[in-house]
């Protein structure tokens, strides 16, 4: 079974995660428009009637502003924690499953598991995804001030590793961002920086992981080089093999 795994594109512009297995299909997350959405599903060379689930990470408009169009079109069920839907109100109506923000869910060969995050919005969570009759287990982590022992132990295992690198923290605090959005930023319900995810990269790398991808990264306060060598020189001293790739903000980049 051909297994593959992409970011569509990830940024404060939007956000989204495919993952195919043979003729199934799962997303995780949808911002921008449901347009721009099958257009980028299509040109990784998917096509949304393979798409089985959807699944939310949290109801910020850059998470999820595709969603509500594209589930009702194509009849696709959208799981998302009964925080985060409580917020989005009347959207997703007849499209959501509703859960606590810990929970599994099994969808054709994927095993797709939760666990909470620490980020300013109603709820948030992570997500592992096994796959069935394969070793390849994917974790997505993005949208956290902080990684706790507990977001550590869910990603533990993971062969492949989306993680956030929002921010350099020097480019944010010379920014021109106002005092209250530097400090939501570097908040512990903010956004993860480049250092924070070298931390994490570190430690999943020596639990097996050997494939990242550095997602959510600012225009503004960060840059593609400037992750990619702060997370790669943490990586390059561990003496295990890894590959390392910065998600763009509009294109895909693939992680399988």
């Amino acid at each position: 079974m051909q297994i593959e795994a992409y970011t569509l594109y990830s940024g404060s512009s939007g956000n989204s995660f495919y993952i195919r297995a043979g003729d199934d299909a799962i997303l995780i997350d949808g911002g921008k428009s449901s347009a721009c959405l099958v257009r980028s599903v299509s040109a990784v060379g998917g096509d949304m009637s393979a798409v089985r689930a959807i699944f939310v990470t949290h109801e910020h408009r850059d998470h999820v502003s595709a969603l509500d169009v594209t589930a009702r079109k194509y009849r696709i069920p959208v799981h998302i924690t009964e925080g985060s839907l409580a917020a989005l109100g009347t959207e997703l109506c007849g499209c959501a499953v509703a859960h606590t923000p810990i929970f599994s869910v099994k969808v054709g060969p994927f095993t797709v598991k939760s666990f909470p995050t620490h980020h300013d919005s109603a709820c948030s969570v992570g997500y592992t995804v096994d796959i069935d009759g394969s070793s390849v287990r994917v974790g997505i982590l993005t949208d956290t001030g902080f990684v706790s022992n507990d977001m550590k132990a869910a990603l533990s295992g993971c062969t492949h590793a989306v993680i956030e690198a929002n921010h350099d923290v020097g480019m944010l605090m010379r920014g021109t961002y106002p005092p209250y959005l530097k400090s939501r930023i570097l908040s512990d319900r903010g956004h993860l920086s480049n250092e924070a995810s070298a931390s994490l990269a570190r430690e999943l790398l020596h639990g097996g992981t050997r494939s990242f991808i550095l997602a959510h990264i600012s225009r503004e306060n960060n840059t593609p080089p400037l992750a990619l060598r702060t997370v790669g020189d943490m990586l390059s001293g561990e003496g295990a093999p890894f590959s390392l790739t910065a998600a763009p903000p509009d294109s895909p980049a693939r992680l399988i």
